[in-house]
């Protein structure tokens, strides 16, 4: 009886260490969805809108799947599920019996378009306080959007601040909330779309009544919706203000992230470090996609950032930003890719290190691309000492593609897009076929690359023997020889 007892507690504790008392734990049965690898997502970064993968999960044969994720606070989760996108608030410690909607699959025009808008909806939940919760939040939205959208012309035109007020009068008696709880700050920040209007030429004692006093809601889709209305292209117009004057003059030399914070908090409404950064952040990334500013000095800065944020979330927020607004640019690091060749090989872009790569996107469906095919075959020849081509094939039947591939008798490496929409996105590929090259380092040289019959012969040549010599540099033994004389 003891060695059970003992054994009871050894299994308990491990029981409670793989659910720690924060994680949710989400788990159900749709057979539909048999065999079918899912993931679950939220957003990461509310300034550049950028998702995150939660936990991957793979529904079994008979249809039932489970999985625990760690959440810090309450987090609206995402499930894409082909042409439809559930969705649902999730509280920590919680666990959620899921009903899946019914499976419609992706449709062919839809997987390589990245303007595609699932069908929004919200899963369904066995348990009724989960129930509760979401649908009061739902309901709340409908009733507070009807009643705004019915009289937006009136407030906006006129300032009514009367009519305002008893909208949000009246959406609060109907779904009351305890003051300071998560439900009422996220109909405060809601309100905030209406109050906008009310409050533009009062923008300060927005500022003020709403973040200045206020802790940052890392994970309030509400609060950050606000934030990005109210601190939309910062810069420009906090520059042209009499408190901004200070941070003008410091943007024009500055070289350090927390300079600009530091003259930021010596206005009265920034002086919450965290809040200071997070609006440092977005002036620099609205600023780099205006064209007002210097790319190559924000890129810098926001660098700097991603060491002298003192807020780990702000962190992680100036590397997102960093890696977006750098990304694809000559000289960065080029996006991973992990994808398996025509025969089911997995390969990944790092297995070709060593070589220059002749990178592309194509489809075999293409005129345009089966075109370029013919010179490709020449350039595998010719350069394959230090050069590889890869292309990535978008077809829709990998099989047809492989046999299209081995009639045409092309040796040279031949990956497959399996459906993954993302190494897309990552290429920001939006016409087949798309080149890049890479150095032998994995950095990208030509971002887009020319296309075989343009320029590619003179410009991968020249590329390549400044690439040699700088390596011969580098290599070239510090003692001199008989040579060096």
């Amino acid at each position: 009886m003891r060695y059970f007892l003992i054994l009871s507690v050894l299994v308990f504790s491990s029981m409670v260490k793989a659910e720690p008392a924060d994680s949710v734990t989400i788990w159900g049965t749709a057979q539909e969805y048999a065999n079918m690898h899912l993931i679950v997502q939220y957003k990461k970064n509310y300034i550049t809108r950028d998702i995150k993968d939660l936990q991957s999960f793979k529904v079994d044969k008979k249809g039932f799947f489970r999985f625990s994720f760690y959440a810090e606070e309450i987090t609206k989760i995402y499930l894409t599920l082909g042409e439809t996108e559930g969705f649902l608030y999730v509280v920590p410690g919680e666990k959620y019996q899921i009903v899946l909607p019914p499976y419609v699959p992706l449709k062919p025009e839809n997987k390589l378009n990245p303007f595609f808008q699932p069908q929004h909806v919200m899963l369904g939940v066995q348990d009724e306080k989960a129930i509760s919760f979401n649908e009061k939040i739902l309901q709340f939205e409908d009733a507070y959007n009807e009643r705004f959208v019915k009289d937006i012309q009136r407030i906006v035109l006129t300032n009514n601040y009367t009519l305002a007020n008893e909208i949000i009068a009246k959406t609060d008696a109907e779904f009351p909330a305890d003051k300071g709880s998560w439900f009422d700050t996220y109909k405060q920040y809601t309100y905030m779309n209406m109050l906008n209007f009310i409050y533009a030429n009062q923008e300060r004692k927005l500022i003020y009544d709403y973040f200045s006093s206020k802790p940052v809601s890392y994970f309030l889709d509400p609060y950050w919706t606000s934030f990005n209305q109210v601190f939309s292209n910062f810069f420009y117009s906090y520059f042209n203000s009499k408190e901004g004057s200070a941070l003008k003059q410091t943007w024009t030399k500055a070289e350090s992230f927390d300079t600009l914070v530091t003259v930021l908090g010596n206005d009265s409404l920034f002086k919450q470090r965290s809040l200071a950064e997070l609006i440092i952040l977005k002036g620099m990334y609205d600023g780099f996609y205006s064209g007002n500013y210097d790319p190559e000095k924000v890129i810098r800065l926001v660098k700097t950032a991603t060491e002298e944020c003192e807020s780990k979330k702000n962190k992680e927020i100036a590397v997102d930003i960093l890696e977006k607004i750098s990304r694809l640019r000559p000289g960065t690091v080029a996006p991973p890719i992990s994808l398996p060749t025509l025969s089911g090989k997995e390969k990944e872009l790092k297995d070709y290190k060593g070589k220059f790569i002749y990178l592309n996107f194509a489809n075999t469906q293409n005129y345009a691309c089966k075109k370029d095919f013919q010179v490709l075959q020449r350039f595998a020849d010719l350069y394959k000492r230090d050069m590889v081509v890869i292309t990535v094939l978008t077809d829709d039947d990998p099989d047809k593609a492989k046999e299209y591939v081995k009639k045409n008798r092309f040796n040279w490496e031949f990956l497959y897009f399996n459906q993954n929409a993302k190494v897309l996105f990552d290429y920001a590929v939006k016409a087949f076929p798309t080149y890049y090259l890479i150095d032998p380092e994995g950095n990208l040289v030509f971002s887009p690359a020319p296309a075989p019959e343009e320029n590619f012969v003179s410009m991968f040549e020249e590329t390549y023997n400044e690439y040699r010599y700088k390596t011969l540099r580098k290599e070239k033994p510090k003692a001199r020889t008989i040579y060096d004389l």
